[in-house]
């Protein structure tokens, strides 16, 4: 495999977390969960207003995540991410120094999920836009662009890791599809958003019903799915 840092890049609510959770049960890798959140909310940096009652650290700034993250490693370094965390540093330099891969989820269903836990998100933070700014950025480096879809991982997660797996290099391994439920430290920072993958013992179903949404939440359905559909083109198809 490339000694490149793995990059699961992921819209929210994509099951992305759990997808991450393969990778710890793993152990051969190295994983941080969401290193470029920091950044984002919590660094004099900070692109984002929501958290400014949270003194911000130097040590959240971008650079200094960016060298954890490429720093020397025993192991091969696995991160999950959101693509609009490096909304203000995405260049073409920075995405070359990752294997980028990416997990996606049909738009509507992201947002009936993500509204309930911040109804007051931005367009930004929905995530589509800067993730498909990357998706492309990484194909015009000439790199296969690793494409999951939430959806086909939920259904079969053994075949959609299995071929994950192998597109960046990596053997597969069985045994780290299922794990016994726990608390996991890195995830503390965003503990209610993964109370789910915590208490879950492998990537669980996602419901097929239909979502109502709002007015303006289908408006922002329609203006991300564009971004959705060009990257499920490219999924990886079984």
């Amino acid at each position: 495999m490339s000694h490149k840092p793995v990059a699961l890049w992921a819209v929210p609510r994509s099951i992305s977390t759990a997808f991450e959770r393969v990778f710890v049960e793993r152990g051969d890798f190295k994983v941080f969960h969401e290193p470029f959140s920091a950044s984002y909310y919590y660094s004099p940096e900070r692109r984002s207003d929501r958290f400014t009652d949270v003194e911000p650290k130097e040590e959240h700034c971008f650079a200094e995540v960016t060298n954890r993250l490429l720093a020397p490693s025993a192991k091969p370094v696995f991160f999950k991410d959101m693509a609009y965390y490096v909304s203000g540093s995405m260049t073409p330099e920075f995405v070359e120094r990752f294997r980028n891969t990416f997990i996606i989820r049909e738009p509507r269903a992201v947002l009936a999920s993500f509204s309930k836990l911040w109804p007051n998100f931005t367009f930004e933070e929905a995530g589509f836009e800067e993730l498909h700014r990357l998706f492309e950025y990484t194909v015009e480096l000439g790199q296969e662009p690793v494409v999951v879809d939430a959806a086909d991982l939920s259904e079969d997660p053994e075949t959609i890791v299995a071929a994950y797996c192998e597109r960046i290099g990596v053997p597969f391994i069985p045994d780290a599809l299922t794990w016994e439920p726990r608390e996991v430290p890195e995830w503390e920072m965003w503990d209610e958003w993964h109370e789910d993958a915590q208490k879950s013992t492998g990537i669980g179903k996602l419901s097929r019903e239909e979502v109502e949404l709002s007015d303006e939440l289908e408006e922002i359905a329609r203006r991300c799915l564009p971004y959705y559909e060009a990257m499920h083109a490219k999924r990886i198809r079984v």
